[in-house]
């Protein structure tokens, strides 16, 4: 008996398969009424979306929430290392949220970043019985130093994480986090992120009172 011929397909059976980034997708907050093009992982209800403006500057608006009371991240440059993160978790009604950046693996510091600023955006900032939802303009987070993606990406991936637990210290935007429980990439098509309503959204952060600049 000849075994040769399929030792190739036995083989594609036991050996890993590499699948591509998932992509994101339309999605419109309905308190807000904001436009995201927004990445949600159905496994741990964390969920990521962006808008932009129809010419990408230094500014976009995003959406980032998940369930419960842990915290959820994301990295504006794909990878965790030396990279710009946002991290944020609910604490009662409220969010806290917070720049970090770090060199090497475990729970990042604040990001020492003198200019990055979130504007929140109080109509899509929420807690619910299902899930918490922080929404704001981050200014002056586009950068040109390779922390981020670019203002000339079309297509940049995002690297996503998420952990059940909470901080120890809830209140403090500074809080050690636990190590993701999952985590992965995510492509954002920016074609799809573009709005001519940018401004008008943007105006709504920038009427608040709640502006917060983490620096170390």
């Amino acid at each position: 008996m000849k075994l040769a011929p399929f030792i190739p397909a036995l083989l594609s059976l036991l050996l890993p398969t590499t699948f591509a980034a998932p992509t994101a997708a339309p999605y419109t907050d309905p308190k807000s009424g904001i436009k995201f093009n927004a990445f949600t992982d159905t496994a741990t209800g964390y969920f990521f979306g962006i808008a932009l403006p129809p010419t990408t500057g230094k500014d976009f608006i995003a959406t980032i929430g998940g369930k419960g009371t842990g915290w959820s991240g994301v990295s504006l440059g794909g990878g965790m290392l030396n990279k710009l993160l946002i991290v944020a978790w609910p604490n009662g009604q409220s969010i806290v949220s917070s720049f970090r950046k770090t060199a090497s693996y475990g729970s990042p510091p604040l990001s020492t970043t003198p200019t990055t600023i979130f504007h929140p955006i109080a109509n899509g900032t929420y807690t619910n019985a299902t899930h918490w939802t922080y929404t704001f303009l981050c200014s002056s987070c586009i950068l040109a130093d390779g922390t981020t993606f670019a203002a000339s990406d079309t297509a940049p991936g995002f690297g996503w994480a998420v952990n059940p637990a909470a901080p120890d210290l809830k209140t403090n935007p500074a809080a050690q986090v636990k190590k993701h429980t999952a985590q992965g990439q995510v492509k954002v098509d920016f074609a799809a992120a573009r709005s001519e309503s940018f401004e008008l959204w943007k105006g709504w952060a920038l009427a608040g009172n709640g502006t917060r600049r983490w620096v170390a």
